[in-house]
């Protein structure tokens, strides 16, 4: 199998860590760059010289997914696992670490031999099991797959790691073509003061009773509606009960939606997850089962209902959809959570580090700056964009702020709404006049511009006795923004048709 050069690069940056005398490596790569065909690359490599490796990883997922690429690789491997058949005449293993963990010290239980050994997910590192199959072989080279290398406090893994080896970021294998770039939509923000912080993260008793209400729940299906366009969808949820209760009400407006959990049974899952491929259901809702070890590029849209605060798991959710596939264009992120207020935008990584105990991130919960130096949420659709990247026009609607527009802010990790200056009489007769000469210029009839001023004010002009004004750029952007609105409903109405 050809490797991308990015890939190759990885592998030699490995070689030559463990050639300068590092045992304990961890390799970082953006969810989607392939950090299994690197794996798979390298025990090839090592089983040509007569080594004999193991791959571990947490979930059924994670070891059938290694299963495949190996076979592809063609490299003859064994797993254990619950419910598969052992193989111990080949010198290359994959292991369920539950299983491991649970036969390890029977006496039944032909324990394997590994020169090297790749731990996925290895952000989970920390954890008694992982631990344990490290100390058990004190002579292996380990090498550690992740694309988050902290704890959810945001602490590094330099405690068990002794070197960090980068495989792109998000950035730049969006730029080569490798992963998709994303569009995010902020249309609600939750009120999550006064929740408890446990572990790092939101206490998930006191989030799911916030967040699991017919009103919150009725604003995702009513954004996705209007912002989806009708793109195949995973959302994220607070709980089980959460993804059930926003599955139930996509179904009730006409859009076909299921619900996956990790207590169902293998089989319903899979099942679950076929639908959604085959285009039977449009959106899936999920608790915890979707942040690893998933990969269906066709996906191109993701809802995030689940606040957290940490930041690994943000970018587990983000790194679902980034995965190209035939005329995917972009991945469009619905945020219902905040996220990406608390923790910016997915490409924004930072610079890695091993350190135990630094912080991976800078605080954000700073007063705001300027607005060209903060993410700007377009009033009219919705879109969040960088002013640093984007300009300070919405590249989605071409929505531009101005002084009298309300801004939305950052300040100390809260939304901060700038009061709403109420148009003056001048202001709005100018309005009606630029609206007469874009009417005339089309041939409409008058009454179209008396319609759309009241669509912008809620009320028809006081007075019509006014000279048609030139439509400057505000309001040519306004109109701009109504025809795009309008051309979505009437393709989703169509769909729904």
């Amino acid at each position: 199998m050809d490797l991308r050069e990015y890939q190759l690069k990885a592998i030699d940056n490995l070689r030559h860590q463990i050639k300068s005398g590092r045992k304990k490596i961890l390799l970082v790569a953006p969810t989607g760059s392939g950090k299994t065909v690197i794996a798979s690359s390298m025990i090839q490599k090592a089983v040509e010289k007569g080594n004999s490796c193991l791959f571990v990883a947490h979930r059924r997922e994670l070891v059938m997914q290694c299963s495949r690429k190996l076979s592809e690789f063609d490299i003859s491997h064994g797993i254990i696992m619950a419910g598969k058949s052992p193989n111990n005449m080949t010198n290359v293993q994959i292991a369920s670490i539950q299983t491991f963990s649970r036969r390890k010290d029977r006496d039944d239980f032909m324990k394997p031999l590994a020169d090297l050994i790749i731990l996925d997910e290895a952000h989970r590192s920390v954890t008694e099991c992982f631990k344990n199959i490290i100390d058990d072989y004190p002579n292996a080279i380990i090498i550690g797959l992740t694309a988050t290398p902290c704890r959810n406090d945001g602490r590094g893994l330099g405690n068990l790691y002794e070197e960090l080896v980068e495989c792109g970021n998000i950035r730049s294998l969006t730029r080569q073509g490798f992963l998709v770039p994303n569009r995010i939509v902020a249309p609600t923000i939750p009120d999550l003061q006064g929740i408890k912080i446990v572990a790092g993260d939101y206490d998930k008793s006191d989030l799911n009773k916030r967040m699991n209400r017919i009103k919150l729940i009725g604003d995702i299906v009513t954004h996705w509606i209007e912002h989806g366009e009708d793109r195949p969808t995973v959302c994220f949820a607070t709980s089980i009960a959460h993804s059930k209760h926003i599955a139930s009400i996509f179904n009730d407006n006409g859009v076909k939606a299921g619900h996956i959990d990790g207590e169902m049974p293998e089989i319903e899952r899979e099942e679950q997850l076929e639908l959604l491929d085959s285009g039977k259901i449009k959106v899936l809702s999920n608790c915890m089962v979707l942040t690893e070890g998933w990969d269906q590029p066709k996906v191109s849209c993701i809802i995030v209902a689940r606040p957290t605060k940490s930041y690994p798991l943000y970018l587990q959710m983000i790194g679902r959809t980034l995965r190209p596939y035939e005329k995917k264009m972009n991945t469009l992120i619905i945020d219902h959570s905040g996220c990406v207020y608390e923790h910016g935008f997915p490409e924004d990584v930072p610079n890695w580090e091993l350190k135990s105990g630094a912080r991976k991130r800078k605080n954000r919960k700073k007063d705001p700056v300027e607005i060209e130096k903060q993410p700007i949420t377009c009033l009219e659709c919705h879109t969040v964009y960088d002013p640093r990247e984007d300009g300070i026009e919405c590249p989605n609607c071409n929505w531009m702020p101005t002084k009298k527009a309300k801004v939305v802010l950052i300040k100390q990790g809260r939304l901060v709404e700038m009061p709403k200056i109420k148009p003056s009489t001048t202001d709005k007769s100018n309005f009606y006049a630029q609206l007469l000469y874009y009417c005339r210029q089309k041939g409409y009839k008058e009454g179209w511009a008396s319609h759309k001023f009241k669509e912008k004010f809620g009320h028809f002009p006081h007075s019509k006795q006014v000279m048609p004004v030139a439509t400057g750029k505000e309001v040519m952007n306004w109109i701009m923004h109504l025809n795009i609105k309008m051309s979505k409903s009437k393709k989703f109405n169509e769909v729904r048709a």
